[in-house]
C-alpha cells in the first residue's frame, strides 16, 4: 500500500510535464516531508482537453455518495480497479497523477515497525497512477478527492511490503491521463531504479513532517 509519500520539489514538475498549464507561483508550496491521508493534495488531471493542476483531498469518495462515508480508500488495487463498481466509473474518465518524490513504508511482523523511505536513485519527482472523484457532499462545496493506485512489489520491495504504488514513466503520462489502454503501465516500477533507506520511527505519526522525516538513520 501507499499510506505517506513525501512531495519535496513540486517546481520540477514542469520538467517532467511541459505542457502542464499552472500558474508558476503555484509550483513554489512549502516542501512536503510526510504526506498523510486526509490532507489536500495536488494532482495532475485531463480537463477540457488541457493538462492542470488541481487540489484534491487524500481518501476517494464516488461522486454519487449521499452521506459522509466511513471509509475513503487512500490505494487502489490495480489488478481489480478496472471491475471495481467504487472505482470502475473514474478508471475510465477520471485517471489523474500524483506528484511525490519518496513514499514510506514499514518493514516488520509487528511493532515497532522499521519505515523507510523509498524514492528513485537520483532523488527526482515522479508520479503515482491516481483515480480521481468530485463528492458532492448534502452540505458544503464540491470535494475532489483522489486514491493511489498500487500493484505487486518489485525486487526492492519485496524484503519491505507485499505492495507498492504504481509510479507512470514520464513517456506514459499521456495516456494515462486520457484514458487509454494502461495495462502495460500498472506493473513494479523498475527496483534497480530505487533505493530504500532506513528512516526515524517519527514519520509513523502525520504530526512530523520536517527535514527530519528523511534523515537516514543506521539499518537495524
Amino acid at each position: 500500500m501507499c499510506g505517506r509519500y513525501t512531495l519535496m520539489k513540486l517546481a520540477d514538475l514542469l520538467k517532467l510535464i511541459p505542457w502542464l498549464q499552472v500558474p508558476a507561483e503555484v509550483l513554489e508550496r512549502q516542501s512536503r516531508f510526510n504526506v498523510a491521508p486526509s490532507q489536500v493534495l495536488p494532482i495532475v488531471v485531463e480537463s477540457h482537453g488541457q493538462t492542470v493542476l488541481r487540489d484534491a483531498k487524500w481518501g476517494f469518495v464516488a461522486s454519487w455518495t449521499k452521506e459522509k462515508p466511513r471509509t475513503q480508500p487512500i490505494n487502489a488495487r490495480s489488478e481489480t480497479v478496472g471491475q471495481s463498481g467504487l472505482f470502475r466509473r473514474a478508471f475510465a474518465e477520471r485517471r489523474c497523477l500524483v506528484p511525490a518524490d519518496g513514499f514510506y513504508e514499514w518493514k516488520g511482523a509487528k511493532p515497532p515497525k522499521q519505515p523507510y523511505l523509498i524514492r528513485l536513485r537520483d532523488h527526482g519527482l515522479f508520479a503515482f497512477a491516481g483515480l480521481w472523484e468530485r463528492w458532492y457532499p448534502p452540505a458544503g462545496e464540491p470535494t475532489d478527492t483522489f486514491t493511489i493506485l498500487t500493484t505487486a512489489p518489485n525486487e526492492l520491495m519485496k524484503g519491505i511490503h507485499d505492495r507498492m504504488p504504481v509510479i507512470v514513466p514520464p513517456d506514459g503520462y499521456r495516456r494515462w491521463l486520457t484514458g487509454e489502454p494502461p495495462q502495460d503501465l500498472l506493473k513494479p516500477y523498475p527496483a534497480e531504479l530505487m533505493e530504500a533507506v532506513p528512516v526515524s520511527p517519527r514519520v509513523s505519526s502525520p504530526k512530523f513532517d520536517d527535514p527530519g522525516c528523511i534523515e537516514p538513520i543506521s539499518a537495524p
